[in-house]
């Protein structure tokens, strides 16, 4: 099945751009001029959102932190300001990548090929049964249906956020560097900057301290990296 893409870009040009050449690679593109049309949008079925920071209505950082409880897909945002501290609210508000405008066609189709091939490859490698369902006390991390649940109640995870919890639970009291992580979560098409995990990190024990999983599994092991340790 062709994976959906919803393109929010409030400039027409950049918008018809992106979406004749996504189409052209098989993607079912749909589009919204601004925030709010971008809100409604997300509420449909999509596998991957490009959202542009600048928009009227409500801006991309705003349209993420109203959408991202609901919307699990990953999120790649687009800006003209690629200063750090946008690219770090991006990531602290749930976006799985960041790219600066200008930017080209190739490097956007490595940015979105190598988030779908990510969660391909993380079926292929917890495909057996045994692995469907990863469980720690009452915390609940299913595989297949890339939900994460605790006391039954889903919480809320992005895409690279729950793609770094599954490979710290699969590897228990294994250390990883960021620049482990990243390559392993982001594919060998992965663009970007490292220092990314450090907010993943963050988001990533937020929700499961607010959720009521109180045990600090996710450890720190400074100056190397981080590892889960439930022992």
């Amino acid at each position: 099945m062709n994976k959906k893409i919803l393109i929010a870009e409030d400039e027409e040009d950049m918008r018809q751009i992106l979406s004749l050449h996504l189409t052209s690679k098989g993607y079912i593109v749909s589009e919204a001029k601004d925030g709010i049309e971008a809100i409604d949008k997300a509420k449909v079925d999509v596998d991957l959102i490009l959202l542009d920071i600048m928009m009227p209505g409500f801006d991309g950082l705003e349209v993420c932190k109203k959408i991202r409880n609901q919307v699990i897909c990953p999120i790649i945002f687009i800006s003209a300001a690629s200063d750090d501290m946008n690219m770090m609210k991006a990531f602290a508000l749930g976006g799985d990548d960041f790219i600066s405008k200008p930017f080209s066609l190739k490097l956007l189709t490595y940015k979105v090929e190598a988030l779908f091939k990510m969660g391909e490859r993380l079926l292929q490698n917890h495909g057996g049964n045994e692995r469907k369902r990863i469980l720690i006390d009452d915390l609940v991390v299913d595989i297949t249906s890339r939900e994460i649940m605790y006391n039954k109640k889903v919480i809320p995870f992005t895409k690279k956020e729950f793609d770094l919890l599954v490979l710290l639970l699969s590897s228990p009291k294994q250390v990883f560097t960021k620049e482990q992580i990243y390559e392993r979560i982001s594919g060998i098409d992965g663009q970007g900057d490292s220092s990314a995990i450090v907010e993943h990190i963050k988001n990533i024990r937020r929700k499961l301290l607010s959720a009521g999983f109180s045990e600090n599994y996710l450890q720190t092991v400074w100056g190397i990296g981080y590892q889960w340790n439930n022992q």
